[in-house]
């Protein structure tokens, strides 16, 4: 386990995914009212995550959230019954989620840790949850086998990690994307090799404008590589924003093409052990 970018990643991430859109939507506080707010945008933004996690479906089932940010799954999970564990390698998304947990008078375990080195034994899952957080850890490969060993037989792990041919990637990265295909042409099975704070910071950026620590962009060929301990996989893209070279549409309507099942920015995928 790289210790440096976990160290980093404890820092940066302590600042909630999600701080800059609070801020824009008005939420000012941790209130039941504010964090409805956020929620609401939070799961109209992303409308097809009930497509990849069953919330209803995971009552009284064991499960594991990893990288909590600002606590919109989680607290959905706990409200449909599931048995809530959350893991986040920084202190604050885990403060955000013990506290909405507590404030709606409902139970769960949050813990501050790494899922490289997770503090739970092995088949003590019926699903992990990791929405946009295992391409951080600098060890995507080693983060998936670990989600591997603590799944149940049967149990699923449902992930969210970046596109290596996305379209922003093909715009602003054509010749490191050219190489990256050019070697998975010829057998290479990995991410994307290279990444500059800039890069980084067009996904992820905090308040000071600063990248995150590290970030992984991976193919559809390769994860199913790294993910070829599991019984079975599917996976596809979604997610698109209004940018170059789509500067003149708006989100909205960008969403309702092709898009972003061809060139989107994410990668969502269910891994079934």
């Amino acid at each position: 386990m790289n210790k440096d970018i976990s160290q980093k990643n404890s820092s940066f991430w302590n600042e909630l995914c999600g701080t800059q859109i609070a801020k824009h939507l008005g939420v000012r506080d941790d209130s039941v009212e504010s964090l409805k707010k956020f929620d609401e945008w939070y799961f109209d933004f992303y409308p097809y995550l009930d497509t990849y996690i069953p919330f209803a479906g995971l009552e009284g089932k064991d499960v594991l959230e990893v990288g909590l940010g600002y606590g919109s799954v989680a607290q959905r999970l706990v409200e449909n019954g599931c048995n809530y564990h959350g893991l986040d390698i920084a202190s604050g998304p885990v403060s955000m989620v013990k506290h909405r947990i507590n404030q709606i008078g409902l139970r769960g375990t949050v813990l501050h840790g790494s899922i490289l080195s997770p503090p739970f034994s092995e088949r003590s899952f019926d699903a992990i949850v990791a929405i946009g957080c295992l391409h951080h850890t600098g060890d995507l490969r080693l983060a998936l086998k670990k989600c591997h060993e603590l799944l149940r037989p049967g149990g699923k792990l449902i992930f969210m990690v970046y596109y290596a041919y996305s379209y922003r990637r093909w715009y602003s990265n054509f010749s490191i994307t050219l190489q990256y295909l050019y070697k998975e042409l010829f057998g290479f099975r990995g991410v994307v090799p290279y990444s500059s704070d800039a890069d980084r910071a067009a996904y992820d950026r905090s308040s000071d404008g600063d990248g995150a620590p590290h970030t992984d962009w991976i193919s559809k060929k390769s994860l199913m590589a790294y993910c070829s301990e599991f019984e079975r996989i599917s996976c596809r893209t979604e997610n698109i924003a209004q940018e170059p070279p789509f500067i003149m549409c708006s989100r909205g309507c960008l969403m309702r093409t092709f898009l972003p099942r061809v060139v989107g920015l994410d990668l969502y995928a269910v891994a079934i052990k």
